[in-house]
């Protein structure tokens, strides 16, 4: 009898997923239809790269979305980090990859703190993260008084913006990034913690889980995550600005909800953020292609974000409308048990 209610409920289809991918194919056909050069291999190559920033910070924000925070703060950490990264390289001639390691752990104490400040002072975490989004940035700009940082070492560069067997370096970042991040979310008990605090601070406590704790450590993942994309962007453009990943929050933000994150928690897929930045630099890249001007992006992100978050609404509601009524006594034991099991 359970085996068959569990059969039934892993062939059970989520249908924002479904939603989700299917936007992408009629996306990615529109466009191919609209101009032939939207599937050239250049084209697809220069698509995925720009969806890499706002993935590799989408996947940090997914785990906070998913515990019911926000992290306004983590643009201005990759423009931090990216500063002072570049700048330990260009001005101090520290190697590559122990400035690479400097950055990951700044932006990891970045976030840090963020987690620290809204366990600790109870404070919510929009305040914390719009606080310190202001003080990770000015301290880019105390770091290099507002100048950009040229002449990145070129071994820098080639080690995040070259290319292994025609695959941008990046793009293989992405994917390994997406796989340890599902792998985490999905196959560890830091992952069911994470769900279940999202579900409910109150009751994932009373069931044991440490709380306070999951919470600081998604937002190191968060901070983590945008120090990556910092340095990543430093290695694209070839320059470390003081503001440079400031653009990207709220795309990043667009990314996780597209792909199903629940801005109220609970909710959220690893599968579906990079989805979500897919769709969106599919959707700039087509827009370039078709010569329409650079300002009409920003609505267009910001009309499908609306309509994401309207899809996860009614699929929530149908969800709801097709859950069987409780039952009490002797026939809700087996509900129980394989609940449990």
């Amino acid at each position: 009898m359970s085996s068959t209610k569990i059969s039934t409920r892993r062939r059970t289809v989520n249908p924002q997923a479904v939603g989700v991918v299917a936007a992408t194919v009629l996306i990615f056909v529109v466009f191919s239809v609209l101009s032939p050069a939207f599937l050239g291999l250049d084209n697809l190559r220069d698509l995925a790269i720009s969806a890499c920033v706002n993935a590799i910070i989408g996947l940090g924000l997914t785990f906070v979305i998913i515990t019911g925070g926000i992290d306004l703060s983590v643009g201005s950490t990759a423009s931090f980090v990216g500063v002072v990264s570049a700048t330990l390289m260009v001005k101090a001639d520290m190697p590559s990859i122990p400035a690479i390691a400097v950055g990951l752990v700044i932006g990891c104490l970045c976030g840090a703190l963020n987690g620290i400040l809204i366990t600790r002072l109870r404070l919510q975490p929009f305040i914390v993260t719009l606080g310190t989004m202001s003080v990770y940035q000015g301290l880019a700009y105390v770091v290099t008084n507002g100048v950009p940082v040229y002449n990145i070492p070129a071994d820098f560069t080639t080690m995040l913006n070259g290319y292994v067997g025609g695959v941008p370096v990046m793009v293989i970042i992405v994917l390994v990034l997406g796989v340890l991040a599902w792998a985490l979310l999905r196959r560890t008990l830091f992952g069911e913690n994470v769900l279940a605090t999202g579900g409910s601070d109150e009751t994932a406590w009373l069931s044991g889980v440490r709380v306070a704790r999951v919470k600081v450590l998604v937002y190191m993942i968060a901070g983590g995550c945008a120090a990556l994309a910092g340095l990543i962007l430093v290695a694209r453009i070839d320059a470390a600005q003081t503001d440079g990943g400031s653009p990207y929050l709220l795309t990043a933000i667009a990314s996780a909800v597209i792909g199903g994150a629940n801005l109220m928690g609970g909710e959220g897929r690893i599968s579906g953020t990079l989805l979500g930045a897919l769709i969106l630099a599919a959707l700039t890249n087509g827009l370039v292609l078709l010569n329409v001007p650079s300002f009409y992006e920003q609505i267009v992100t910001g009309v499908v974000v609306v309509l994401a978050v309207s899809l996860d609404r009614s699929a929530g509601y149908l969800r709801f409308l097709r859950r069987p009524p409780s039952r009490s006594g002797s026939d809700a034991q087996p509900v129980e048990q394989e609940a449990t099991a």
